[in-house]
């Protein structure tokens, strides 16, 4: 059986949704199915009951006169209905009165007790059940007892027997139905959920299959190809590529270096005498100058624990090390921790002899590793002779720390018979600068692995969040709109009195009703259209649009709530506006109209309002946007002179508080948030704004003190390329 873990990205992604979808498939189908079963046994409980008491009332003149044959008559014609298949009545006695059956060896009682009969369980209004298993929905048979009366006197009573066998067919071919229907909605999920699932599979694929391709060969040149935007798997691609491009230029470097070292052994061969010490020097330069060319290109490896095992025994070989240990930094524990060990055979014979001489090697590195990585240069000491702790000849040690530009990244630690010279601590000096820079490479490799899985975690999360998100807004949009809008709409046509003429108490109240539903109506709305654009689903329909216009539609539809309230309007268009701004009509008319709207609202009366606008530049905007609404992104950006539009709404109203001012343009973030707040509205006004001026590529601010008014300012780019 194969492990859900082990299954590829886009198998997981159509198994989530396709499981999902077919547990709702089933639980609809399976209350479909118990809906339809109850109400065929509703059916047939309410179509029997009304024959029994059509019956039980026309078989009332038949006992009265104990006219038997008009009762049997009354029974035969009972044949009409398919489902019964016996009946009989009795008088007010409990003895049969007349019967009428349909099934063979069919014997009805021939004497019931009326009494003890009627205090059984009702199925309906004056129909009860015959015995205590009577009447269950798994039974094959339905007995009724209906009493027939006269002027509220028993005088009798009707008995039903109802064949309930045609419903086990009916609910079976049913089943059979739901079931088919079932098959064709779980395969149509399967379809659907195998396309949408390329969305997130299709990306992360490309960049695994990069990944590993760039680990089998080795090239640092082979780029993973983005074709997406600025989301995470964007974001993701673009630090990949970077990642590579770095390596790759390191990698460049190392070749140079390789070079010139090869160089340089050329051009001191030909300078050196050839006496024996002078070849035996030569020899020794040659060997370390190849093993450096073999250690650079072992570092390429992107395993950290194969790279630093291939290093290190090569690094002891040249230096005829005795015993070797790197460390490194643990972020977590911070703290230097072993992560690989070399051993010669002179110290395994040590150990054989006293197994506590690598404990004793190991405490003296740990020691001497972190005091090179303090001080971030090498450390030399000797290691004397102990013999109770297995060390039975003295050891030069060397520590040296490896380094990431300024990081700090572990310590190589070597002991060895004989002291370093200067070839040596070369060697060692640029191998441990190398071995540094290798390290960081496979850690920032291993780091990109461990969030690719993290990010793929994540987006399945994200896709069922915008799944629960488009459920939201679909239920908001049908579910609550409609009925407010006939709430409005009925509203509306009371007050126009075209129903008849309505006092005044009522005209209050009925204009209550109509300003709440359209307050609630504004509120939904708000709401759908900040999700939509959160969710990235509105565009900006740009074009030349008059700025005087959109200034202008904005004090004309508070006009009246102004004048209401005594409050002055005042419009300042500066002669440096250009007639047109490039921008959405519709969305501009909707960030002036808040703004104003929120003004009229928060200034008493007698207060004046000021609309306004200028041409400004980003350096403008770089002095004067306050720190918490600067957009690092707009601001640096394009030219100093490049031209903005300017508009700003100036009040005498209450004022912003300080702390509230950061957060004022947060959606439902409202001043006055008690229970019995004086200032209507829902907090959205605000956060719309910002989103719709952000989408037209601008800033929003504002400046206030506490009952100074406040000065609410937006800019958006006035040239079309900006």
């Amino acid at each position: 059986m194969v492990d859900f873990r082990d299954l590829s990205l886009k198998n997981k992604l159509t198994l989530i949704i396709l499981a999902t979808s077919g547990l709702m498939i089933f639980i609809i189908s399976v209350i479909f199915f118990i809906n339809e079963a109850i109400s065929i046994k509703r059916f047939l409980r309410h179509n029997v009951s009304t024959i029994a008491k059509i019956t039980a009332r026309n078989s009332t003149a038949a006992l009265v006169f104990d006219d038997s044959d008009t009762a049997r008559e009354l029974l035969q014609a009972l044949e009409a209905e398919p489902h019964i298949v016996a009946a009989a009545i009795y008088d007010k006695h409990g003895k049969l009165f007349a019967k009428f059956s349909l099934l063979k060896n069919e014997d009805l009682p021939q004497k019931i007790d009326l009494k003890r009969a009627f205090q059984q369980p009702q199925l309906s209004p004056n129909m009860y059940l015959c015995s205590k298993d009577s009447g269950g929905f798994m039974t094959d048979f339905l007995d009724v007892l209906t009493p027939v009366r006269l002027k509220g006197r028993l005088i009798g009573a009707v008995f039903i027997r109802v064949d309930q066998r045609w419903i086990f067919t009916h609910i079976k071919l049913f089943a059979v139905m739901i079931l088919g229907i079932m098959v064709l909605l779980i395969v149509f999920s399967y379809f659907i959920s195998s396309r949408l699932q390329k969305i997130v599979s299709e990306p992360i694929e490309r960049l695994v299959r990069t990944m590993q391709k760039v680990k089998t060969e080795q090239d640092y040149s082979i780029r993973v190809a983005s074709q997406w935007g600025r989301d995470e798997l964007g974001m993701l691609m673009e630090g990949f590529n970077n990642m590579l491009e770095q390596v790759q230029e390191r990698d460049r470097r190392l070749k140079e270096s390789r070079e010139q070292l090869q160089r340089q052994v050329v051009l001191r061969t030909e300078a050196l005498k050839l006496s024996e010490a002078q070849k035996q020097k030569l020899w020794f330069q040659k060997k370390i100058q190849q093993a450096y060319s073999e250690l650079v290109s072992r570092m390429n490896s992107i395993d950290i624990d194969e790279m630093l095992d291939t290093c290190l025994n090569q690094i002891s070989d040249v230096v005829g090390a005795a015993w070797g240990s790197v460390f490194l930094w643990d972020q977590q524990a911070e703290d230097l921790v072993e992560k690989q060990h070399y051993v010669a055979e002179v110290v395994n014979k040590w150990k054989e002899q006293n197994p506590a001489c690598l404990d004793r090697l190991n405490d003296i590195a740990y020691k001497k590793a972190k005091e090179a990585l303090e001080k971030n240069e090498l450390i030399r000491d000797n290691i004397k002779e102990e013999p109770k702790n297995g060390i039975f000849s003295s050891l030069v040690l060397m520590a040296l720390p490896l380094r990431f530009q300024n990081r700090s990244i572990g310590a190589l630690v070597l002991a060895g018979p004989r002291e370093p010279d200067d070839y040596t601590l070369a060697f060692l000096n640029n191998s441990t600068r190398q071995l540094g820079v290798a390290i960081h490479n496979a850690m920032t490799f291993e780091d990109l692995v461990e969030k690719s899985a993290e990010l793929e975690h994540s987006n399945l999360e994200l896709q069922r969040a915008s799944r629960m998100k488009s459920d939201f807004l679909a239920n908001m949009s049908h579910e609550l709109r409609t009925p407010l809008n006939a709430i409005i709409g009925f509203s509306e046509l009371l007050l126009d009195q075209h129903f008849g003429k309505l006092n005044d108490v009522q005209k209050d109240y009925l204009s209550d009703v109509l300003d709440s539903g359209r307050h609630l109506l504004s509120l939904i709305n708000d709401i759908l259209d900040l999700s939509k654009i959160e969710a990235g689903k509105v565009e900006v329909l740009a074009e030349n649009v008059s700025i005087k216009e959109i200034l202008e539609s904005g004090f004309t539809m508070i006009h009246y709530k102004a004048m209401k309230h005594n409050i002055d309007l005042a419009l300042n268009l500066d002669e440096s506006v250009p007639e047109t701004v490039w921008a959405d009509q519709q969305k501009m008319k909707q960030i002036v109209y808040n703004l104003v709207s929120n003004a009229v609202k928060f200034t008493p009366d007698g207060g004046k309002i000021e609309l306004a606008a200028k041409k400004v530049n980003r350096s403008w905007l770089r002095q004067h946007v306050p720190d918490d609404f600067v957009d690092d992104d707009l601001l640096s950006q394009g030219k100093e002179d490049d031209p903005f539009l300017l508009i700003s709404v100036k009040d005498t109203g209450i004022g912003i508080p300080e702390e509230h001012i950061k957060k004022i343009f947060d959606a439902f973030e409202q001043l006055d948030s008690s229970r019995s707040k004086r200032y209507k509205g829902t907090g959205l006004g605000l956060a719309l704004c910002k989103n719709l001026v952000r989408l037209h590529g601008g800033l929003i601010w504002v400046k206030s003190k506490p009952g100074e008014g406040s000065t609410f300012y937006f800019s958006i780019p006035l040239n079309q390329q900006n």
